[in-house]
């Protein structure tokens, strides 16, 4: 079994996470950490046109 890549890891991607606000940020945090352990988060949804396996974070969040 492959280990998880660490958020922290993807410099890129953490200042994209960081740009979010507070509440947002922690619900994106859950949603990828549940990921990162082979599960599906609720808010997760399969992304159509790239195969099975694939999905987004469907974030409703205003703010």
């Amino acid at each position: 079994m492959q280990a998880a890549r660490s958020i922290s890891s993807l410099t890129p991607a953490l200042k994209a996470l960081n740009a979010f606000p507070d509440g947002a940020r922690e619900v994106l945090i859950d949603a990828l950490s549940i990921a990162a352990e082979r599960g599906k988060a609720g808010i997760a949804k399969p992304m159509k046109g790239l195969g099975s396996g694939i999905f987004e974070i469907a974030l409703l969040y205003q703010g």
